[in-house]
């Protein structure tokens, strides 16, 4: 049985590998106007090694409203990859959240995806931003609410004497709308009744008032009073009675956020058996023996007195319990009880330990006969770093108890970046070195990032995550995980107590044993992406039915040698490869019969965004800004000043949206519809140009250039014709013809119907030349295209009722065009001197260290007499993983 476990384990990550991203950002919050760069680095779930699996990377910047703002695609290589986001100045602020993952990925749970949360700000909206405190009284129907309410400067500072309104709002609900102005500190008070709805956690505070000619509008969520919710986990799984049992247990507001929770555990004739208290990040313990036939609950008081009552499990008359010990240094040694159980009733004749990290199983051991305790060792030297599950199963390979336990190997990279100067001026060049060891002293090749901050403006929250945290740790936890690098600052037994406390009540996230064990395994719908791909069905035009062995000829328009053909399978399903894109590329596919025939339909297939859930913390609270931040958003307008007096923007006064206009309201059915864009026209004809009652067409020479009449027919000779084959008749249009492709409101049409239009509903004539103008009509635009465009939009297409044949255009995703970080170089005197307030000075997202371990980067320092911070990460192609920085001072 132990090696069937173990088979179906190994089965299951040979046949179901998972993958794991991690972006490291240059800095860990942003303001408007400014870029957000990220190296990403994407690995095997089971060694962290660079993944082979996947070469094509999703990253999202989801807006707190969890909907996706900017998308960008990376081409991964060798498990790394770079990109940025371009944040407008007028990009709202708020919490916004990173979330990133593979086409892969998206076989699994969505919790899989990286995701990291990133504090924008945007100080070019307003000079004043509200601090608020927030005082609830609980009434008999809601609470009364009472808010100190504060406005900053951008210093800040006090801000002046303003008059204001204020409005709550419950979900779509306004509760009411009062005036209030503030004193010459820009203090004032604010109170409002807040009824209780099943909205109150989306209960907002809106202000507003006027600055200069502008009207400032503030929303301030309004945090969700006594509300706690307070879980209980019994070690190893039950709660089993006439034993003692270990209970991890943890709190979280209406945030999602840790709550410190103290209270008792009660019997159902109110005896108290346990006391209990949170350790850290509303987590704890207690122990004791609950008794058969008894229920206990837990009683909690709040600050204001106020005692709300929680359940824990029901205690089961006979079971398994686990005891694991992880505080000895070289062991852990787990115990298992059979508790309850009688002769002949159930009890199990045979147990087995498995114990495995990351789908990779590293222990087993097992007792052929039933035992009342089941004790095993595990030597910590066979644990890997990071997350380990520990899991007891019966004679029939049924799971009856299961435990996580942490291990810290302390074999992570030892990572020095040591500057050239202990010391340096404004504007001169700096020189770093990067030395990278692994845990021996021995130097090490890997790739790595590296950001370079003010360090006075820029400061991380406390134990943020980073690389090693969140593949250790974080990436194999249900649940968010706060201040996650503080379970790596110490060996202190308080902290190593609250990491097993974590592990006791957030749970492992990778896979159930049940479903493994019944051959249940996840359905895999999204494919494996080794690069960008085009994927679809030809049918008939108007059977609808699949078409067997249809050519598909897939080109770019701007590089006309950007050509690949494929074929559709018995389904008339196509699948080809994307060659390189970038973003001006336009990619065409035309489908046609063995005959050469292109009455087919291709209907592409588009691979859609994940669906966003939402993440911790909830609606976050308003929460005073530090002096970092207040010099941080100082330093963001005198960058604003800066960039407005060299002419790259100019600041607006609000602009407040009343609706959204359609924007093919007044546009025909040519712009909406047809194939080609307007930077594809060659030349355009307004229809005010021709004589009411003329045949246009007959017109259109010598009014367009290259446009001729020969022999009765239309010719465009504005540029030599390419030749492709498409897999038709030579690239000829039907018959043989040379005359251009007709449209009427994107319809195909003929040089009868085209001559047939009335000159008063024509809008324009639009040519498009022969070449990469017309290409993207394929095989019948290879001789030019003439498009009618009507007024009245529509009105053609709704007498033919018709649809382009044979051709469709790839509008899916293209890889993002790395840009490089801007960095201004001083080595030359200049007659105009632009300040330098940057609070990002470097950033490189690919370094790679040689044999030596070492590697080296220059740049130039800003205007700031300050204190830069140096952060590297990385990962070496076995996956050991590193994080080190330094610090340079400028004076």
């Amino acid at each position: 049985m132990l090696e069937k476990i173990i088979g179906k384990l190994t089965f299951f990550e040979n046949n179901y590998p998972q993958e794991k991203v991690y972006l490291h950002l240059d800095k860990p919050y942003y303001a408007a106007g400014e870029d957000m760069w990220f190296s990403a680095y994407l690995v095997n779930s089971s060694d962290h090694a660079p993944s082979p699996i996947s070469k094509v990377l999703y990253v999202e910047l989801v807006n707190p409203q969890d909907s996706i703002a900017q998308r960008v695609v990376l081409q991964i290589k060798e498990g790394k990859g770079a990109g940025d986001f371009t944040l407008s100045d007028t990009i709202p602020a708020g919490l916004y959240r990173l979330r990133a993952y593979t086409s892969w990925m998206q076989n699994f749970d969505e919790a899989y995806f990286y995701h990291q949360n990133v504090q924008i700000w945007n100080p070019r909206e307003s000079d004043l931003t509200p601090a608020a405190d927030f005082a609830f009284k609980p009434q008999a129907k809601g609470d009364s609410v009472l808010v100190d309410l504060q406005l900053l400067t951008p210093s800040a500072a006090p801000g002046p004497q303003t008059a204001l309104t204020y409005t709550v709002l419950q979900g779509a609900k306004k509760v009411g709308t009062r005036k209030v102005t503030t004193n010459p500190s820009g203090k004032t008070k604010l109170r409002f009744f807040l009824p209780d709805t099943d909205g109150l956690q989306n209960a907002q505070l809106r202000l507003a008032f006027v600055q200069g000619q502008q009207t400032i509008t503030k929303n301030l969520l309004i945090p969700k009073p006594n509300k706690i919710d307070l879980q209980f986990f019994p070690e190893g799984g039950n709660l089993v009675s006439g034993f003692w049992n270990t209970i991890g247990f943890k709190a979280v507001d209406a945030q999602g956020l840790g709550a410190e929770v103290k209270g008792g555990i009660f019997d159902q004739s109110g005896n108290k058996v346990a006391d209990f208290a949170s350790l850290k990040f509303g987590m704890g313990r207690l122990g004791f023996m609950p008794e058969k036939g008894k229920r206990y609950e837990a009683k909690v008081k709040d600050a204001t007195g106020s005692v709300t009552t929680y359940h824990l499990p029901l205690p089961l008359d006979q079971g398994m319990v686990m005891a694991v010990d992880n505080t000895k240094s070289d062991k852990v040694r787990v115990k298992c009880y059979a508790v309850g159980f009688a002769e002949g009733t159930g009890k199990p004749t045979g147990l087995h330990v498995v114990a495995q990290a990351r789908g990779v199983t590293f222990f087993g051991a097992s007792s052929a006969t039933g035992r009342d305790v089941f004790q095993v060792d595990i030597p910590k030297e066979k644990f890997p770093s990071g997350v380990s599950q520990i899991t007891l199963f019966n004679q029939a390979g049924e799971p009856l108890a299961e435990r996580l336990v942490f291990v810290n190997q302390s074999k992570n990279l030892k990572i020095a970046v040591i500057p050239d100067k202990p010391a340096y001026k404004p504007r001169e060049k700096a020189t770093l070195q990067i030395e990278v060891k692994d845990a021996a002293g021995a130097p090490v090749v890997g790739n790595f990032s590296l950001s370079v901050t003010d360090s006075k403006t820029v400061v991380p929250a406390p134990h943020a995550a980073n690389i090693v945290s969140y593949l250790q740790l974080s990436s194999d936890l249900k649940g968010y995980i706060e201040q996650p690098d503080y379970y790596f600052s110490s060996d202190q037994p308080e902290v190593q107590l609250a990491l097993d406390n974590l592990m006791l009540t957030q749970g492992w996230r990778r896979f159930v044993w049940q479903e493994i064990m019944k051959d249940k395994f996840p359905v895999m719908s999204s494919p494996l992406e080794q690069g960008l791909s085009v994927s679809g069905v030809v049918t008939q035009y108007n059977e609808k039915k699949p078409v067997k062995d249809a050519v598909v000829t897939m080109f770019d328009v701007a590089k006309m040698k950007n050509m690949l053909v494929g074929q559709s399978d018995a389904q008339g399903r196509f699948s080809i490869a994307l060659p390189p894109l970038t973003d001006s590329s336009r990619v065409v596919l035309q489908a046609s019969n063995q005959k050469g025939k292109s009455n087919l339909l291709v209907n592409l297939e588009t691979l859609a965004p994940a669906v966003v859930q939402p993440k911790v913390p909830y609606a976050p609270l308003a929460t005073p800004l530090s002096g970092p931040q207040w010099a941080y958003l100082r330093s963001n307008r005198e960058q604003l000043k800066v960039d407005q007096s060299m002419g790259k923007g100019v600041m607006l006064g609000e602009v407040v949206i009343r609706g959204r206009k359609d924007p093919d309201a007044n546009r025909s059915m040519a712009d909406r519809s047809t194939l080609h864009a307007p930077r594809d026209v060659s030349y355009s004809v307004s229809g005010s140009r021709f004589s009411p009652g003329i045949d246009i067409i007959s017109s259109l020479p010598g009014r367009t250039p290259g446009v001729a009449m020969v022999e009765g027919k239309l010719v465009l000779r504005g540029a030599a014709r390419q030749s492709f084959d498409f897999g038709g008749e030579g690239g000829a249009s039907e018959a043989g013809s040379t005359e251009p492709l007709y449209l009427i409101d994107g319809v195909r049409a003929d040089m009868g119907m085209a001559q047939a239009v009335d000159v008063t509903e024509v809008e324009r004539v639009d040519v498009l030349m022969p070449g990469a103008p017309s290409a993207i009509y394929g095989s019948e635009g290879v001789y030019g295209v003439i498009s009618i465009i009507l007024k009245r939009p529509g009105t053609y297409a709704a007498k033919t009722n018709a649809r382009w044949q044979g051709v469709a255009i790839y509008r899916g995703p293209k890889f993002l065009t790395e840009r490089e970080f801007y960095m201004p170089k001083y080595d030359k005197p200049s007659e105009v001197h632009v300040p330098d307030w940057r609070t990002t000075l470097y950033w490189h997202p690919a370094i790679k260290t040689n044999a030596e371990g070492k590697a080296q980067v220059a740049f130039y320092c800003a205007d700031s007499k300050t204190s830069y911070m140096a952060v590297v990460e990385g990962v070496t192609s076995k996956g050991s993983l590193g994080r080190g920085n330094g610090e340079m001072q400028v004076r």
